[in-house]
């Protein structure tokens, strides 16, 4: 039900075939949570729960249909260099979100039962968690190109190409299908062939996932630290010195913002795989979903903080607001000329029969 799936007690029917096979393990931890522990907190997570990743999931999709409109309406954006970065990542959060809130919906028609089918296996154990790590991969590559851009400007404009950025964009959506492939390969049947996912599975979405987030950490750590260096290197005086350390000690304040973004909202439903999947470990049903709804809650600020930051994204922006309320007022003023000018013609044309008659 989330864009972290776990395969939550509360996913199984509610019938008594789920809950022989619940009973069946002699009420071992199932994916971590005992059999009456996950029963009491679905009864007491069930309608709260699905409406916060509901309400996610709808913001986030608006932030990304209005990335997507506002890039393809302005020229200077459509032409910067890591627009396929952009696109890719909005539209990869997009579909993300799209299927969590399909799913939260059914589970909240349904009072929270959802069957079993294969169909949603690969939805939430496989689509989400490939969407995941394109969305991670995107963002790794905005990381790197804001590095090589601040910290590289001569050679910037020979390593960056927007053909180059396409290439790479393609590759963000082609090496995540090693989550199919390489579970596919270890255990000789695909994922959700029978309705599980196996340890190669959640082994292989960690490694994607935690090589984009530390390529990611790497980048901005550098920015960070190239711009403390140039910042403690200049010679103290003058307001040029004073404007030019300013705009050091924000690019280095932006990009651990960014790192700390990063490590509070989305490790922790890694960290939380690797407790209950690799480490037979216990997380209650409440910790699961806290993981993941930090998770979805950086995916809601993903847009912002790395698409939003662009000037040009901020001027576009304000200037299709400000072109709409004005086309808002002229239609609100066409409208009040034309009441004018009909109560008028209707004026005149009484007056007119008045005096015919007289």
């Amino acid at each position: 039900m989330d864009s972290n799936p776990y395969i939550h007690p509360k996913y199984v029917p509610s019938t008594a075939v789920g809950n022989m096979f619940l009973k069946s393990v002699n009420k071992k931890l199932f994916l971590g949570v005992d059999y009456e522990q996950a029963l009491g907190d679905l009864k007491m997570n069930c309608p709260l729960v699905p409406a916060l990743y509901i309400t996610l999931s709808l913001l986030t999709m608006s932030e990304c249909v209005l990335t997507i409109f506002i890039y393809i309406m302005d020229r200077r954006l459509r032409k910067r260099t890591p627009s396929p970065f952009v696109y890719s990542l909005a539209v990869s959060i997009a579909l993300l979100s799209a299927i969590s809130f399909i799913f939260n919906v059914k589970l909240l028609v349904y009072s929270c039962r959802n069957k079993r089918t294969t169909e949603w296996c690969v939805a939430l154990s496989i689509l989400l968690r490939y969407l995941h790590v394109v969305s991670c991969f995107c963002v790794t590559c905005l990381a790197l190109y804001r590095y090589l851009y601040l910290c590289w400007p001569l050679r910037y404009p020979m390593l960056v190409t927007k053909r180059r950025c396409c290439y790479v964009t393609l590759a963000c959506w082609t090496l995540p299908f090693a989550l199919v492939a390489v579970p596919s390969a270890i255990d000789g049947q695909a994922p959700c062939a029978d309705m599980r996912v196996t340890v190669s599975f959640y082994a292989t979405y960690i490694a994607l996932y935690t090589s984009g987030a530390l390529a990611t950490f790497v980048a901005y750590l550098l920015v960070a630290l190239e711009f403390r260096r140039k910042r403690l290197a200049l010679a103290l005086g003058g307001d040029a010195a004073r404007g030019d350390r300013l705009v050091k000690v924000r690019t280095e304040r932006s990009a651990l913002s960014v790192l700390a973004l990063y490590a509070v909202l989305s490790l922790p439903h890694i960290i939380m795989l690797l407790v209950t999947r690799m480490g037979n470990g216990r997380a209650s049903a409440v910790n699961l979903d806290s993981a993941s709804l930090l998770n979805r809650l950086h995916l809601l600020l993903f847009l912002p903080f790395y698409a939003w930051a662009n000037k040009l994204f901020r001027t576009a922006l304000i200037a299709r607001a400000r072109r709409m309320h004005f086309r808002k007022y002229n239609a609100e003023d066409l409208c009040l000329r034309k009441k004018v000018a009909r109560i008028t013609a209707t004026a005149l044309h009484q007056r007119k029969r008045k005096t015919l008659r007289s």
